[in-house]
């Protein structure tokens, strides 16, 4: 298979018409590896190559992750999809809106299901009073401690409404570790990780890898980028771990879990992570009875709605060339992970530049849609 049209999207449109410093992607289908190519630098003086064993942060990709943890505590019994969060977190109990400056509790019960689906009410703020008093009061506040802060501000509606992009995500991980007991990060390795065979993955990067991440940009708007350095971004503490955007990876290894999601839950080492029922539900439309919120956006292109917690493909009519049902997620600096169960096929592509989407719209789409080109699918 020739896919040299993939390398010339990224060489002339990506690298050398939008500046674009550095990436890296890998294709795989049924386990294989069709693809692997990385172009451009890795460091800020632009002297050294971008290397196969870099590793990027993957902001928003860690939802899809997060999720299919929490999916394999469904799968289990361990917690309900239509389950109260207040079930697992009691704060959330409290709860509140604010109509006509009064505080009054919702009349709709928040649940698992609201923060799959970014339904909750929450929204994405960081910075709010009782975040920053938990933080201030203890600096090494855990995700528990900080997730039951979100409920001391208001919600911004009645759960189950619409959709609001927040912290649910972050929510459904402190979720997770209430159900097992373990820190979420302990979790996501013995039940992901190691079971895929991933290691170079995780919320805390040890300084004895640290040399091994790329440098980070933000873009101004322009084929122009400025380093960006924004520690405890969205890890808020030393031992807060980010459901929604915490994690740190390696192209091979968030590849391996991808491979895995789109190979009915079975990973290249043949350990199995999700049923493929599972992992059906989990690309299915939730959506479709209320209206999205017009702040929804994919960087994946039109013809997408929302399933539990992952973008899905409903929608052909504007000649996508990817399968109904075909799922997975972006991240802020431009990550972005497309699985498709049907044909067993997974991209990952990763580089390392925030606020790239705002420069050239929806640029994953000529990945996506030139890799179906090339395989004939």
């Amino acid at each position: 298979m020739d896919f040299s049209p993939i390398m010339s999207y990224i060489e002339n449109t990506l690298r050398k018409e939008k500046n674009l410093p550095g990436c890296d992607i890998k294709i795989m289908r049924g386990h294989e590896t069709l693809l692997r190519y990385n172009s451009g630098v890795r460091d800020y003086d632009g002297t050294q190559a971008i290397r196969n064993d870099d590793i990027y942060l993957m902001y928003s990709c860690t939802k899809p992750m997060t999720c299919a943890a929490a999916m394999q505590l469904i799968e289990q019994g361990l917690i309900g999809l239509d389950d109260p969060v207040s079930k697992y977190l009691p704060d959330f109990k409290n709860a509140f809106l604010i109509e006509n400056g009064k505080t009054i509790p919702p009349k709709n019960t928040m649940t698992i299901r609201h923060l799959f689906t970014m339904s909750a009410g929450l929204n994405y703020r960081r910075d709010t009073q009782p975040i920053r008093d938990v933080i201030d009061a203890n600096p090494h506040a855990g995700t528990l401690e900080i997730i039951n802060a979100l409920v001391r501000s208001p919600l911004e509606f009645e759960p189950g409404t619409r959709f609001l992009y927040s912290m649910c995500h972050d929510v459904l991980a402190a979720v997770v570790e209430v159900a097992t007991g373990m820190r979420f990060s302990e979790y996501l390795r013995q039940n992901i990780w190691d079971p895929l065979g991933m290691k170079d993955i995780g919320f805390r990067l040890p300084e004895k890898q640290k040399h091994r991440l790329v440098a980070l940009y933000e873009c101004d708007g322009t084929p122009h980028y400025d380093p960006f350095s924004s520690p405890r971004e969205f890890n808020l503490t030393d031992c807060y771990e980010s459901g929604g955007a915490g994690l740190y990876s390696t192209v091979d290894d968030y590849s391996l879990f991808a491979d895995a999601m789109a190979c009915g839950g079975v990973g290249i080492t043949g350990k199995q992570i999700l049923k493929p029922e599972t992992i059906d539900l989990m690309r299915s439309e939730q959506l479709k009875n209320y209206t999205m919120d017009s702040r929804f956006s994919c960087a994946a292109g039109p013809g997408y709605g929302y399933g539990l917690g992952v973008r899905t493909l409903i929608d052909k009519s504007e000649g996508q060339r990817s399968s109904l049902g075909e799922f997975g997620w972006d991240g802020a600096a431009g990550s972005y992970v497309m699985i498709d169960p049907k044909y067993n096929l997974s991209i990952f592509f990763a580089m390392h530049v925030r606020r790239w989407h705002h420069l050239i719209g929806f640029g994953h789409v000529p990945l996506r849609d030139l890799t179906y080109e090339i395989l004939g699918l």
